[in-house]
């Protein structure tokens, strides 16, 4: 780390995957441009990286999910811990900004209080679907949170926790720079012909436990409906190699830019997570699946209060799209909910308006969120979070 000067305001982030690396290159952005001299150093990924974090560890090294998996990492959690915690002592930021990633962040926050460091939590763990005690490690130990559903407000504050619904940073993007029709013939796909897009995952366990399952089920869809183009959107930061040469068969891969692939899809297969908000957000209709390891699931299960696990369906109150969970995804069923899409229009339809509700739900009001841009229009997401930690 290079030496700073004295009027620099140093602030410590972490987000440990890739959709907190996106929301948190988004807030250092609105940050800086608030004010030039704030300062970042943590944990994040390449679109952190790109807006100047000087890191100490990659969001790509702490990409592990489940149970198992993170117990078998479990030493090396331990050292980055150790490593991040002394740094923070050592370099005194101003605010440590902890991004989603429950499992390191809430440990994190404890140690940190115990340092006299101020913490603000900016996409909170989604303590109301499981493990609701952790709660009480929020109330103690995070002096700001900033939530992105408007649901999470009311639930903080009946456990004590004052928090600010700020937006969710995907209703900020803005429009892409290529239009569908080129982005499918930049593929080398028809922009006459559906779209069905796989979305496997960001992380490598992911893609390897939901890859051959989305095939199989294309596959099935391509038999009821043939003009169907298939395409699978893969992260930059995983491997080519994570797909077989074995298993690529008619696939048209979507490295550059793999998002646009879910936003221009007619329909998609998505493994749950942010991307399952982010095909509502575009209107796009999805199958929802998610597989993890056996342990995992069984302990899951004993956890999660929830009986529904796509982040859409949460919103929305009902499930607007089918889940396909654990022993559930299979490619048969997978199949026919997608063949539905495609050949019902009155349901896609119906789908696609309550997906616009759901949309509609993430956005602050123009009363909620002020002015306060050069512009003098409402503030983003991102702007009124920067906004709101600048300010304490």
């Amino acid at each position: 780390m290079s030496a700073g000067n004295t009027a620099e305001r140093r602030f410590f982030i972490l987000a440990g995957e890739a959709s907190g690396d996106h929301h948190g290159a988004l807030l250092m952005a609105a940050m800086h441009k608030r004010d030039p001299a704030c300062r970042f150093a943590g944990v994040g990924g390449e679109n952190m990286r790109a807006r100047g974090l000087e890191h100490l560890f990659t969001a790509e090294e702490l990409a592990m999910v489940g149970f198992v998996e993170v117990l078998r990492h479990l030493p090396f959690i331990m050292r980055v811990m150790r490593r991040v915690v002394k740094f923070i002592v050592e370099w005194q930021p101003e605010r440590v900004i902890l991004i989603d990633y429950p499992g390191f962040n809430l440990r994190l926050a404890r140690r940190l209080q115990a340092a006299g460091v101020k913490v603000t939590y900016y996409i909170s763990p989604q303590l109301w679907a499981w493990r609701e005690q952790r709660v009480e490690i929020i109330r103690q130990c995070v002096d700001q949170m900033l939530v992105i559903f408007p649901f999470e407000v009311d639930w903080y504050r009946e456990r004590g926790v004052e928090a600010r619904f700020v937006g969710h940073p995907i209703m900020e993007e803005p429009q892409p720079d290529v239009s569908r029709r080129d982005y499918l013939k930049g593929l080398g796909l028809s922009p006459d012909r559906p779209v069905l897009t796989l979305f496997p995952g960001s992380r490598s366990q992911e893609v390897q436990r939901h890859l051959a399952l989305f095939q199989a089920a294309a596959d099935l869809v391509r038999q009821e409906v043939p003009e169907v183009q298939v395409v699978l959107g893969l992260a930059r930061s995983l491997p080519a190699e994570i797909v077989p040469l074995a298993n690529r068969g008619e696939l048209v891969i979507a490295r550059e830019r793999p998002r646009l692939a879910l936003r221009y899809a007619d329909a998609a297969i998505v493994a749950s997570g942010t991307s399952t908000l982010e095909a509502a957000v575009w209107g796009v209709p999805m199958a929802v699946v998610y597989r993890m390891a056996p342990l995992t699931w069984w302990i899951a299960r004993r956890l999660v209060k929830l009986d529904r696990i796509g982040m859409v369906n949460i919103l929305a109150g009902e499930q607007i799209c089918p889940e396909f969970l654990q022993e559930r995804a299979q490619p048969g069923p997978i199949a026919r909910a997608i063949c539905r899409y495609f050949q019902d229009p009155n349901l896609m339809t119906v789908v696609g308006e309550k997906l616009d509700r759901v949309r509609q739900s993430l956005a602050v009001s123009d009363g909620q969120a002020g002015s306060g841009s050069d512009s003098g229009q409402p503030l983003e997401p991102s702007e009124l979070a920067a906004r709101e930690i600048l300010s304490r």
